[in-house]
């Protein structure tokens, strides 16, 4: 469920804060700035994920296997991180199996392998596809 249009967004308001800096701006008018660029983000992020939801069914799945991988973007510490993506098994309203993984993976298995679990998966493109009930997205819009 990435966007090019979020890291644009970005982007740009570094890139008009870099000029308000330069010309002489306050600190706080850009600070001020920049809290009300990621309200406005948070509130388009937000419409994005309600109309997601809306244009997505809920079918019933199982947890096939979970892919082991290491994430090495966590310098501070020992610099490498053990991540898991989960591969889920579930069949559309339309009847198509479809096998995927998530988009995001974790530092823990979420569910066991095997485990029959709700899919919430896009009718757009059935690949794409949340376990219903996890809600961690909207609390990292919030």
């Amino acid at each position: 469920m990435k966007s090019k249009g979020i890291f644009i967004f970005i982007a740009v308001f570094a890139a008009i804060a870099g000029l308000l800096f330069m010309i002489g701006t306050s600190v706080e008018i850009i600070i001020f700035l920049g809290g009300f660029a990621m309200i406005i983000l948070g509130i388009i992020l937000l419409k994005k994920e309600i109309t997601w939801r809306r244009n997505s069914d809920i079918v019933n799945g199982k947890v096939t296997k979970y892919h082991q991988y290491e994430d090495r973007t966590d310098v501070n510490r020992t610099g490498i991180s053990i991540m898991y993506t989960m591969e889920v098994e579930y069949v559309t309203t339309s009847n198509k199996l479809i096998i995927a993984k998530e988009q995001s993976g974790s530092t823990s298995k979420k569910y066991p392998e095997g485990a029959e679990i709700k899919v919430r998966y896009s009718r757009e493109d059935p690949s794409l596809f949340i376990v219903e009930g996890d809600n961690s997205r909207i609390y990292a819009m919030t």
